[in-house]
């Protein structure tokens, strides 16, 4: 004769029940990625007619908050050509960085590069950091175009808000932090997170003066 035991029976159950529910996982719909930073190479060609001062205050401007290497200036000239000459493109060159230099641009390398044929050409390249949202991490579908025909279970919630940040990040060098912790390393970080929190550009910060604690 057999006795049916309810409470073993409710336990069995039970624990099929757990086993069925552990099993069961889905990804997850959040971003965990953070901005990243990325190096590359920025190259730029232009007329050397074109070349003024405002051109030139473009570049300093756009050097100054993103290069991670010396400035590279070159200057084309054509060896036939009897207007522009090597000599005119070693003076052209010289001027540049003089004018450069005033603009807090010291770190320059000059080059002039014989092209048969060619229009007098300024390049100027540099290596440099950037910010970008984390890879794989598209912004939210009908945010930059009119298509929304993405499928909406591949975005991945908050990847729009790091790519809106990526691009307000003026001194992308910064998310490399110090190396070291110094007396004025606090009131550097201060300095650049009020500067984003106001939404205005960051100034060099000037050194500090001694002050009279503890002397």
């Amino acid at each position: 004769m057999k006795i049916f035991n309810k409470k073993s029976y409710l336990s069995i159950c039970a624990m099929g029940v757990l086993t069925a529910c552990a099993a069961q996982t889905s990804p997850s719909m959040m971003n965990n990625s953070s901005v990243e930073l990325v190096a590359e190479t920025s190259v730029e060609q232009i007329a050397l007619k074109d070349v003024n001062e405002n051109i030139l205050s473009s570049i300093a401007s756009h050097y100054q908050k993103n290069a991670d290497s010396p400035l590279s200036l070159s200057v084309t000239y054509d060896p036939k050509s009897k207007n522009f000459t090597a000599m005119k493109a070693v003076h052209a060159l010289s001027h540049m960085k003089k004018t450069l230099s005033q603009k807090g641009v010291t770190n320059v390398t000059t080059h002039t590069i014989p092209v048969v044929g060619g229009i007098p050409t300024l390049m100027v390249s540099y290596d440099m950091l950037s910010a970008q949202a984390p890879s794989n991490c598209p912004v939210m579908p009908g945010i930059d175009s009119n298509d929304t025909t993405r499928f909406m279970g591949d975005y991945k919630f908050g990847c729009t808000t790091e790519t809106m940040l990526s691009k307000q990040i003026a001194t992308p060098s910064d998310l490399m932090g110090t190396s070291e912790m110094s007396p004025a390393s606090a009131r550097r970080e201060s300095g650049a997170i009020e500067a984003y929190s106001a939404g205005e550009p960051n100034e060099p910060l000037q050194g500090l003066e001694r002050d009279n604690l503890g002397s």
